[in-house]
């Protein structure tokens, strides 16, 4: 059909040539010509532009690829191969043609009116032999030998926040991640394979190859992130990674033209889940029968002993309690509302042949959903690279500057305080509304709280911090195999906070009498020197790479702090005894926030000064043959100021062996299996976070009290003295790791995952002991104790591409199991005393269990008669709970002694999590794309301390709804004991009562974005516009009553111990992404 076409189209024009040639003046010969030739070529045009293109895609072996993707580049007209690896396809003749499979590399090929094609594709070598950074240099992905994962930085980059660790949640296995709280600026802790010291067990983060914080890096601008694992792996950092190390790589310019990236989202959040306290008439109700529970139990054996307060002196002619104040505050809803953010990232980054760079700006500001707390946070960074002969100069710069509010208030009593209670009162001296409360003359006598929205108005405290982070490098390519790199860190932190606090009353019993104001100030900095020498040779199939060098550390911080009180003291002499009296004084406004507003006032100041030093010698062997059998070696000393004369120094060594055995004669090939290697590993790394910086050094200590100072000629004298005690014994706490993984894919790698065993022991724990005051020194760091980790890491990964359907699933899967394998036998280590702390410890530390494991009084229902109480006997005839009555809880005599006490507590679980689990999905097809992240953890359990503090139904303070279901006579069907005053019986003594499974599965989040066509972008000078929509924290499924089963708490012996943690967010967010 085109060729009868193409002829009709000639003899066309030859009969207007020769037509012309006789110069026809006759208008009308001209006007069919023109239509003619008009109607003739848009057929002609037509017909010529599409035709059928019909081609093969085959592999480097010149095996079909079945199922490649055939696409026209720029539009949505493709197809797949079919099982010989054939395609047919509608083009036109200047169309190009993206053909691409996974695990291979795209291609883009222009057709140029061809009629049928055949593309071979090579294999995308990237996929194993992709540069993974290591420590002090890199490695391909092939010949790792340690237990190393990867995340790409635009996967960090898809969540909404700031800080790239909380980006890293749930994307590699044996990695937990846990959020200290719901407020804006809140800690994330980080942990790798367990808990393996007493002290901090976060990682260390090195970013472009120096030591840093994680928190001061955006994460638009990380490149990738490498989580090193195991010895092996880690080994290189010594005495830091005994926690494992996270390599973070920043992004860097390419040669070509410059690109710039735009990014926006804002977010707004609420509340995931509160807590559900009482309302104004529950609680008087409850009050009412808490009251009335201690009067019948005791006021016959003490007359009038209890008596009911004046809150519930007011009823209605059936004797209902009546609310007085006519409030019904619902503190929560006070003080928290709904959050918003928003943050602006915009970077410019390029090269040439010469040099490349990279410039970058991020703004955030995000108002928390608590009243009083804001966290802002302004981040730039600029690197370079610049290659010139055999030299390479690189360098980076970085500044973040912070601003932190945090709330002033405490969560306790915002929970306790009373719904009787207004906000406001205008009567109240400073306009807030308080607990010693009259009605009608009868004083209410409500229980003794403080009024938080009050705290909120009159105390602020900002902090500012400036971070500045730069480094240079300088690389001399001596040879092609050897090169030699010296390098300079410096990492400075000043943080200045400012606290004010007005003259107000929160609290009529403990009023702030005076304003307050204070400074405190410290900069802290660090300097790191590094040379490393890197010799890198192929000897026919054996490749030798061999790195030495050395590093020292100097570090240094300064603390200075001043407050002034609005106040003085008027000494007299009275009846001859000197007298103190205090009066107002200073602070002519007391709003102002300035050291100077307070003069006239006391002053006080203290200041804090230290420095460390660290000097470190390194190597690393790799050797490989014949990319099949792989070795690597590597050893570390380190020599650190925090230990004494005889332990100034750790050697720390690793060995790792690795085996390719798809890359063996012996495996088939152009089977499934596309990579198949088997890794072990041992190595011993270092860790003395646990240590203060003069642990082993007797220090003097200075003080003006009475047990220390002394007065002479009527002034007071400082006085000072030796209270620690001199151990140069002190050693570094030791891990030995050991590991053995495989790692495989399978069908050119669309499928590909790893799996690891290791089993981590951590010697010479570093542990505070316990001293008898009679000893006259404080307590000392000791070395005792040995702890144990094990676990199973699986993750599998499957991408693919089908019909322009791109898509990724991954998931991973951990297992962990704790054990302290010695302990002190003369010293139990418990949590935190959640009564005063000094009572109620529901965590203990002892040897044969996981650490913090909880130790609690078994529970064994509920007497529901007083004749059950009092037949609970001891096997002498008397009684096991002599202040049990109906309704209160039984508890097991566990070792069948008789007496119910601390021996009775046993073993009921550990906070730590057996088996953790995430599933992520993300898919894109014609612009659309879709993503979510679900995780789950399982097996550990947690102690809801909320329940303690407001279920226990003992003393004044609201309660949870839960303490509706008390036990009364009438309601006998319930595992809540009965509300009683003081609670003799000890129903709230820690006990698996408040015990709960802190199982979950989480959706972390949902994405859903569109990019504009790129036809449409290209009419605008824009290369790239994505707008999304994303949820946070979507669902929970859950039994755990109390706010959210995933939490942290920074003390490790309180570990699953859920007190007072700020309720955590669900977020919405909406965003834009934009390439120039």
């Amino acid at each position: 059909m085109s060729y009868f076409v193409a002829c009709l189209k000639d003899a066309f024009l030859l009969t207007l040539k020769i037509n012309a040639m006789k110069q026809s003046t006759h208008s009308g010969n001209i006007l069919l010509y023109v239509i003619m030739s008009f109607l003739f070529f848009i057929p002609f045009s037509a017909y010529a532009q599409n035709y059928q293109l019909t081609g093969s895609v085959l592999d480097g072996n010149n095996e079909p690829l079945i199922g490649a993707n055939v696409i026209v580049a720029g539009t949505t007209n493709g197809t797949v191969t079919d099982i010989d690896g054939n395609f047919s396809l509608e083009v036109s003749p200047q169309a190009k043609l993206e053909v691409s499979y996974m695990g291979y590399i795209k291609q883009t090929i222009p057709l140029k009116g061809q009629k049928t094609i055949k593309v071979i594709l090579k294999e995308d070598s990237q996929m194993l032999d992709e540069t993974v950074v290591i420590g002090y240099g890199t490695m391909k992905k092939s010949d790792m030998t340690g237990a190393i994962s990867s995340v790409n930085g635009d996967d960090l980059a898809s969540r909404a926040t700031t800080n790239p660790a909380e980006a890293l949640q749930g994307k590699v296995a044996g990695v937990n991640i846990l959020k200290s709280g719901g407020n804006a600026g809140a800690g994330i802790q980080v942990r790798i394979r367990g808990v393996k010291s007493m002290g901090s067990n976060e990682p260390l983060y090195i970013i472009d190859g120096f030591e840093g914080d994680i928190k001061t890096i955006n994460p638009s601008d990380i490149a990738s992130m490498e989580i090193l694992k195991d010895g092996a792996a880690a080994a290189i950092y010594g005495s830091r990674a005994a926690n494992g190390v996270v390599i973070v790589s920043t992004k860097t310019g390419k040669k070509g033209e410059v690109k710039v990236d735009f990014s926006a989202f804002v977010t707004f959040t609420g509340a995931a889940k509160k807590l559900e306290m009482l309302n104004a008439q529950e609680y008087l109700e409850m009050h009412d029968r808490m009251y009335q529970n201690a009067i019948d139990d005791w006021n016959s054996v003490v007359p009038d002993y209890y008596q009911k307060p004046g809150y519930l002196s007011f009823r209605d002619a059936d004797g209902k309690v009546l609310n007085p104040t006519g409030f019904d505050t619902n503190w929560q809803d006070e003080m928290i509302g709904n959050g918003f953010a928003q943050n602006y990232n915009v970077s410019v980054r390029g090269g040439s042949d010469v040099a490349n760079y990279s410039i970058s700006y991020n703004h955030s500001d995000e108002n928390g959903i608590f009243k009083g707390n804001k966290y802002v946070q302004d981040n730039a960074r600029a690197k370079v690279n610049i290659k010139k002969y055999i030299f390479e100069f690189d360098a980076n710069l970085g500044l973040k500057v912070t601003q932190s509010q945090q709330p002033q208030y405490s969560l306790k009593e915002m929970y306790m305080m009373s719904p009787l209670v207004p906000v406001y009162d205008k009567s109240q001296v400073s306009g807030y509304g308080l607990t010693d409360m009259e009605v009608d003359g009868v004083s209410l006598q409500l229980p003794n709280n403080r009024n938080v929205m009050a705290d909120n108005h009159f105390v602020s405290d900002k902090v500012n911090g400036y971070d500045l982070i730069g480094n240079i490098g300088l690389t001399l390519n001596l040879a092609p195999w050897l090169k030699l790199k010296t390098a300079y860190s410096y990492n400075g932190y000043y943080e200045n906070e400012k606290y004010h606090a007005e003259a107000y009353t929160a609290d009529p019993k403990v009023p702030t009498k005076y304003p307050y104001n204070s400074s405190n100030n410290s900069y802290w900095y660090q300097q790191v020197f590094d040379n490393v020498l890197t010799f890198d040779k192929q000897f026919k199939k054996n490749s030798l790479t061999v790195m030495v060098g050395s590093s020292i550390t100097a570090a240094r911080k300064d603390n200075a702090g001043v407050g002034v009180e609005g106040k003085k003291t008027i000494y007299s002499v009275e009846n001859g005894q000197i007298i103190g009296t205090e009066v107002p004084s200073g602070f002519a406004d007391p709003t102002s926030p300035t050291i100077n507003a307070g003069k006239g006032g006391t002053f006080t100041g203290d200041g804090t000064y230290w420095e460390y030093h660290r000097a470190s010698f390194f190597g690393r062997a790799n050797y490989s043959y014949a990319s099949k059998y792989l070795f690597q070696a590597t050893v570390r000393a380190d020599g650190s100021s925090k230990f004494g004369q005889n332990n100034h120094w750790g050697v720390f060594p690793s060995v790792a062996l690795g085996w390719r055995i798809n890359e063996e004669n012996f495996f088939p090939k152009n089977s499934a299996v596309s990579n198949l290697k088997l890794r072990a590993s041992w190595g011993r790394l270092g860790n003395e976070d646990a240590l203060g910086y003069y642990d082993y050094n007797p220090v003097m200590s200075s003080s003006n009290t009475q047990w220390l100072s002394y007065v002479q000629g009527g002034n007071p004298w400082l006085g000072y003295m030796n209270l620690y005690l001199l151990n140069n014994d002190l050693r570094w706490e030791t891990t030995d790791t050991k590991n053995v993984g495989i790692d495989y894919g399978f069908f050119n790698n669309k499928l590909s995952g790893s799996i690891n065993y290791y089993y981590n022991t951590t010697t010479d724990l570093l542990i505070e002991k316990v001293i008898a005051p009679s000893a006259g020194v404080y307590n000392s760091i000791v070395n005792v104790g040995k702890m144990r980790n094990t676990g199973v890491e699986f993750d599998i990964n499957w991408s693919d591409n089908y019909r322009g359907f791109e898509y990724n699933i991954g998931f991973n899967l951990t297992t962990t199991s704790n054990k302290m394998l010695k302990a002190d036998d003369n010293q139990v280590l418990y949590g935190t005393g959640l009564k005063y702390g000094t009572e109620h410890f529901p965590t203990q530390t002892l040897k044969g269990n996981p650490v913090a494991s909880f130790f609690l009084y078994r529970t064994d229902g509920i007497f529901q008669t007083q004749e059950e109480a009092d037949s609970y006997l001891d096997k002498n005839g008397n009684k096991m709970q002599p202040d049990a009555f109906a309704g209160d809880i039984k508890f097991k005599d566990v070792n069948g002694d008789g007496v119910l006490d601390e021996n009775d507590k046993e073993y009921c679980g550990s906070g730590i999590p057996k088996v953790e689990a995430n599933l992520s999905f993300g898919g894109s097809y014609k612009g659309i794309d879709l993503s979510f992240l679900i995780g789950s953890a399982w097996g550990n359990k947690l102690y809801n301390a909320n329940r303690y503090n407001y279920e226990a139904m003992n003393s004044g303070s609201n309660f949870l709804k839960s303490a509706l279901d008390a036990w009364t006579p009438e309601h006998r069907n319930t595992n809540v004991p009965r509300a009683v005053m003081d609670d003799f019986n000890g129903n709230s003594r820690e006990s698996d009562r408040f015990l709960e499974d802190g199982d979950f599965i989480r959706l972390r989040q949902l994405q859903i974005g569109y990019t504009l066509p790129a036809k449409w972008m290209k009419k605008v000078y824009v290369d790239r516009c994505r707008f999304y929509v994303s949820g946070e924290n979507l669902l929970t499924w859950t039994k755990y009553s109390g706010v959210d089963p995933e939490f942290s708490r920074s003390n490790i012996l309180d570990t699953g111990v859920d007190s007072f943690i700020y309720p955590f967010t669900r977020s919405y967010v909406v965003g834009v992404q934009v390439t120039f």
